[in-house]
């Protein structure tokens, strides 16, 4: 199709994700020299920043003939760069995990990538107690990227190089429309400086605790993000330090809630943390699904002491509504009701504004409000209700967007559980990995154990919905409609 009737600019899009895999380029390049100082072989990362840097040349070179008329990225142009910038940040990031022989297939390595970048933390890796170090820093630093956003961390840089980016803000960003400055990419230096915040915190505080300079940042990185991704096979149940699992529960929570309200808190509006429905909602959620497995888990007998069963039931809820996937206890072994509360709470999610994947909070109070609404309108048919989130009115527009998107989300979900099983792999095990890739979750409790073993249409599968997740589906499913490339 000729550029003229295209909807987009495709050597603006071209130039910018030119200016993305650059920066894989550069980062692969660093861990080339970490691999040198760690251990674990140098040859991969040196030949993905290769391939990934040629790449970035091509597009760039494309991109760079109309350079002198780029001044704004607007609308679809901001679609089709993050929808297709993220595919290619992907592609990059499995490179190592290939060329290394770590992953056997590249199917297998391009899901470890999407789960690193997507903050998912499923993996198809064993025996990483015995990985090179390399290696495991690598997936760490991958979610801790992907929690924020690459894409958010270039439009800090993009305007040294004339360029604007709104709409990249607004489908790559986890705070979406908000704005917390005039400029965007003060906006995205500001929510940087807060993600760089908690990560230093967290990796002092475990740090403190007895943890490896090494494994206190590749854990402080996997927290922050809400990754998921660990060291070792058991996770931080390796260490068996309630101190450590009391850090680790704290920060996840803090890295679900809305970042902008930390700007505010910063700016001495604290009113807005406390007063924040959805950050009530999110404490209210994670409190009484604490108490309630803690009380299972000690009537089942399973941790006779009252704060040992506290303490990893609140560390496992406040692990799966973050959707950080990290575990302080082998969960598999839990009590079934105990599997099917935190089961329930795969679909639930963070808050709106944190690097947690899922419906969101937001959503759910959200859904619950337009029910509640509905079902007074029946009882007063001619009475006029508006529905307000606080303070603020929800616009129709809003709720429309929350129902389309709460929708498609469980039709995805749904369908993609089909597909698995339809591959050959029972419906529980379908239900669940559908579900754990989806939200952002990553897998576990046991029934997904056999991961490894997945037919390679399956992982392919899981790949599409972890993006699909992390972009929430809009910034990737547009793409497939062809009046999104049409004027």
């Amino acid at each position: 199709m000729p550029h003229s009737r295209l909807s987009i600019n495709p050597p603006l899009v071209a130039y910018v994700c030119g200016w993305v895999l650059l920066f894989m380029t550069i980062l692969l390049g660093l861990m080339t020299g970490a691999a040198l100082s760690l251990g674990g072989g140098a040859f991969p990362f040196a030949a993905s920043a290769l391939a990934s840097g040629a790449a970035a040349g091509l597009l760039l070179a494309f991109g760079r003939r109309q350079k002198a008329a780029f001044q704004e990225i607007r609308g679809r142009d901001g679609l089709a760069a993050v929808g297709l910038a993220w595919p290619l940040i992907s592609l990059a990031g499995a490179l190592p995990y290939w060329f290394s022989g770590l992953s056997p297939g590249f199917v297998d390595a391009l899901f470890e990538s999407v789960s690193g970048f997507s903050t998912t933390g499923a993996t198809l890796l064993t025996g990483l107690d015995q990985t090179a170090p390399v290696f495991l820093l690598w997936r760490s630093l991958s979610h801790w990227l992907g929690g924020m956003g690459v894409i958010v961390l270039m439009l800090a840089v993009l305007p040294f190089f004339g360029l604007g980016g709104l709409h990249l803000f607004k489908n790559d960003s986890p705070l979406g429309e908000v704005r917390l400055k005039p400029r965007i990419s003060q906006t995205a230096m500001a929510l940087w400086l807060i993600y760089l915040t908690l990560t230093l915190s967290l990796l002092l505080m475990v740090r403190a605790g007895g943890l490896s300079w090494f494994d206190s940042l590749c854990h402080a990185f996997s927290a922050i993000a809400t990754g998921g991704f660990s060291n070792y096979d058991l996770s931080i149940g390796h260490y068996q330090h309630p101190y450590l699992d009391v850090a680790f529960t704290l920060f996840m929570f803090l890295s679900s809630l809305n970042f902008a309200l930390y700007y505010r808190l910063v700016r001495g509006d604290w009113r807005s943390l406390v007063q924040d429905p959805e950050t009530r909602f999110f404490t209210l959620i994670i409190v009484v699904f604490s108490l309630f497995i803690a009380a299972i888990l000690i009537f089942s007998a399973h941790y006779p002491a009252p704060l040992t069963a506290l303490r990893h039931a609140a560390f496992q809820v406040v692990s799966v509504t973050s959707t950080a996937g990290l575990s302080s206890s082998d969960t598999a072994q839990w009590p079934r009701l105990a599997q099917g509360l935190l089961l329930a709470l795969f679909l639930l999610g963070g808050c709106s504004g944190s690097t947690s994947g899922g419906v969101k909070c937001v959503r759910w109070i959200l859904i619950f409000k337009g029910i509640h609404q509905a079902l007074r309108q029946h009882i007063h048919p001619r009475a006029v209700f508006s529905l307000r989130l606080g303070d603020r009115p929800v616009p129709e527009q809003l709720m429309s967007a929350v129902w389309s998107f709460t929708a498609l989300y469980l039709v995805v979900l749904a369908a993609a559980a089909m597909v698995l099983a339809a591959l050959g792999l029972d419906l529980a095990t379908s239900f669940f990995a559908s579900a754990a890739a989806l939200g952002n979750v990553g897998l576990g409790l046991g029934l997904t154990d056999g991961l490894t073993a997945f037919p390679a249409a399956a992982k392919a599968i899981l790949i599409l919905e972890m993006m699909l997740g992390r972009l929430e589906f809009f910034t990737i499913l547009i793409l497939f409609l062809p009046e999104f490339w049409e004027r």
